[in-house]
């Protein structure tokens, strides 16, 4: 049994404990608030002691995992708080954006990498929370990919609303790995809307694009991910779930799969609770695809 502790009494917070809570094999026994209101009431959801501080956690209560879902504006500090004392830590995107998640800049970096270095050189595991790669029709795409399926990679074409932004970065990584040169185009001091045009470049020469708004809708997807081989490419699509295969240079579909039976976003949070929880248990949570540790510091 892989024992949590709940850093947080919000939302967020108690969507993550309550996935992990509710899995058999994992259980949340403390939880931690600064807000007395925020405490009380995930102490009574759960049914577990609560700690305003997270001193008088460590003091307290021996985990095997500290769910710390607080504001990426002060994210750092209690996540070093923790490394320190010896806990392993799942923590939100992104890790650190002391404006905000919206306005990520090239001074949290710094920030945000003194702590990576500190879990690195802990020994301990740590991850962040990147649940698209639990969605059946984003898994399809990565593992076409992975498993040679597209053929020789040649070109990757990418699109997103500025919601899912941090995903579609996480998704072309997973599937891509680092590419070896980006240009962006974008002004972030620009007033009445958000932007970026992307062009990446990786160290065996395959091409890729990524464009993003906050202008348009959701009608025709809020982010779209198409990977091109020289025998095949696919495309996978939107939070509901939609994926595509077809042969290069033809328009029939090899296999085509729209979710028809559940909600493909809510149930990638579940998923990748369980994701962890096993992670956990084989001794593996960084490294495993349910975690990437600092990719999305590159959300700006």
């Amino acid at each position: 049994m892989i024992k949590c502790a709940l850093i947080s009494g919000r939302g967020m917070g108690l969507m993550h404990g309550g996935n992990f809570h509710s899995h058999p094999d994992a259980e949340v026994v403390a939880v931690c608030d600064m807000d007395p209101e925020l405490l009380a009431a995930a102490t009574e959801q759960f049914g577990v002691p609560g700690y305003s501080n997270i001193e008088e956690l460590l003091a307290n209560c021996d985990v095997d995992l500290m769910l710390m879902i607080v504001n990426e504006t002060r994210r750092i500090p209690p996540l070093r708080q923790l490394l320190a004392a010896g806990q392993n830590v799942f923590t939100e995107k992104p890790l650190c954006g002391l404006e905000g998640q919206f306005r990520v800049r090239e001074d949290d970096l710094p920030i945000a990498a003194a702590a990576i270095s500190e879990w690195r050189d802990s020994g301990l595991k740590f991850g962040i929370d990147f649940n698209y790669r639990f969605m059946t029709h984003f898994r399809k795409l990565h593992d076409d990919v992975v498993e040679g399926r597209l053929g020789e990679i040649r070109m990757v074409r990418a699109r997103a609303h500025f919601n899912c932004w941090s995903h579609v970065i996480d998704q072309i990584l997973w599937s891509m790995g680092r590419p070896e040169w980006v240009s962006v185009m974008g002004d972030p001091s620009e007033e009445g809307g958000w932007q970026r045009m992307i062009q990446m470049q990786w160290a065996n020469g395959v091409i890729g694009s990524l464009a993003g708004s906050n202008l348009w809708g959701y009608d025709d997807h809020p982010l779209r991910v198409m990977i091109v081989g020289d025998e095949r490419y696919a495309e996978a699509r939107g939070l509901e779930g939609w994926y595509r295969r077809r042969e290069a240079n033809t328009s029939e579909d090899e296999e085509l799969w729209e979710n028809e039976d559940e909600n493909s976003y809510q149930t990638s949070f579940p998923r990748m609770a369980d994701g962890v929880i096993k992670a956990m248990q084989m001794g593996k949570l960084h490294g495993t695809n349910c975690y990437s540790r600092a990719q999305s510091i590159g959300q700006r």
